[in-house]
């Protein structure tokens, strides 16, 4: 099965060349503010992308999927043929996803969680047998460091996948975390397609499990 990833495209999709594959996956900040026009548009462009399957988690721009608009902006992307997880999984030709939109509590954003208990409960949810794991921030050290030389991964989601067995774990986020890193047998994929100053810079990164 060849895994298509992309991330943090704030409604600059189109810019975005992809190839067709099994399965394309976007790991969340689709959109610049969480407008449902962004959605909109977001989706018209998945759909004509040439995937068996297209998954979508949210990110922290993406309000309109905590909101009151939630239900309108799910419905969004069911109608054009979009898997959207929010702590919720799918499995496809026997390959388990999971994905969360939750990450460590950062200004008022979406999807904020205090770090601790009250993001840990979210992480509990992943089941033991999930193989590719979506979330849309990373885990503590590994590919979260932002230019300052800050690394704001989560400590809580690390700790969860120490005692996984899965095979990729892919998110965004961090702009300038950008790219594959291969520990304890796991691929970490950081997707994001815009640099730090939100311009259009990387390639999307294809995995095959």
């Amino acid at each position: 099965m060849n895994l298509t990833f992309i991330s943090d495209t704030h409604a600059k999709h189109e810019a975005v060349k992809l190839q067709a594959g099994d399965v394309l996956i976007h790991c969340g900040d689709f959109s610049k503010k969480g407008s449902l026009e962004d959605i909109k548009s977001f989706s018209e462009f998945i759909k004509k992308q040439d995937f068996c399957h297209k998954i979508v988690i949210a990110g922290n721009h993406d309000f309109c999927f905590e909101d009151e608009r939630k239900t309108e902006a799910e419905e969004i992307f069911s109608k054009n043929g979009i898997i959207y997880l929010n702590d919720s999984g799918v499995t496809i030709d026997g390959v388990k996803f999971w994905g969360s939109p939750v990450q460590p509590e950062f200004f008022d954003w979406a999807f904020n969680r205090k770090r601790g208990d009250d993001i840990k409960k979210h992480w509990d949810l992943i089941p033991d047998d999930t193989d590719v794991l979506i979330t849309h921030g990373p885990p503590f050290g590994i590919l979260d460091e932002c230019s300052n030389g800050q690394k704001v991964g989560c400590e809580d989601l690390l700790s969860k996948i120490q005692n996984l067995e899965i095979k990729v774990h892919a998110f965004g986020h961090i702009h300038e975390g950008y790219g594959i890193k291969v520990q304890d047998g796991i691929a970490f994929v950081n997707s994001c397609i815009l640099n730090k100053n939100y311009k259009v810079k990387n390639e999307p990164i294809c995995i095959e499990i």
